[in-house]
């Protein structure tokens, strides 16, 4: 009897010892867990501070950006482009004005020759004046384009004013209209190469 119940004391005792074993156990791994779920957070949050400061850094690097080209634009009072191949296109429209079936004849003398041989010089050259008149207006500053466009009126005025002035001396005349479209030609591409000089870099 003594027997069997020291057999159920052992029993109790054994039994007690493994459950405060597997309590400490299940403590550890809690522990452990807790810590690694822990670490987890930090760097989590570590790694959305990084990516905040690359996108901060990103975004900055965009607005600096936007604010030099801003600042460009409203103080650019040339554009960068090559100059020297503009004045290379309008002298390639003086080879094809040369290079008109009127021109024999025009310097000929022959009224209606002279008469449409300027006209389609003037024609020429007026196209090319609005093309690089577009070009300075998308490029140069607010100032400066207010300026030019004032400039550009009183230009369209006096070439306007010079032609009826040549014209005039001949006015009834075969010639009369000769002498209208000579004079446009003649403005209208000095015109061309002075905004080109004034407003282009090389």
């Amino acid at each position: 009897m003594k027997n069997k119940r020291n057999i159920f004391l052992m029993v109790i005792v054994l039994s007690i010892i493994t459950l405060t074993a597997c309590t400490k156990d299940n403590k550890k791994n809690q522990n452990s867990a807790n810590k690694t779920e822990q670490n987890w957070q930090v760097k989590d949050s570590m790694n959305k501070v990084e990516n905040t400061d690359k996108t901060a850094s990103v975004n900055d690097m965009k607005a600096n950006k936007n604010i030099h080209e801003a600042n460009t634009t409203n103080t650019m009072t040339k554009i960068e482009i090559g100059r020297e191949a503009f004045l290379g296109r309008l002298d390639n429209i003086q080879k094809e004005i040369d290079a008109l079936p009127e021109k024999k004849d025009s310097d000929a003398g022959v009224t209606n020759a002279m008469r449409s041989y300027y006209g389609k010089s003037y024609d020429m050259y007026d196209r090319e004046l609005n093309e690089i008149y577009a070009l300075l207006k998308k490029q140069l500053s607010p100032e400066t384009m207010k300026n030019l466009q004032t400039e550009q009126i009183k230009w369209i005025e006096h070439k306007e004013a010079e032609a009826n002035k040549e014209a005039s001396q001949y006015k009834g005349g075969t010639f009369e209209f000769v002498a209208y479209n000579s004079s446009l030609y003649n403005s209208t591409k000095k015109r061309c190469y002075e905004l080109v000089n004034k407003y282009m870099t090389d």
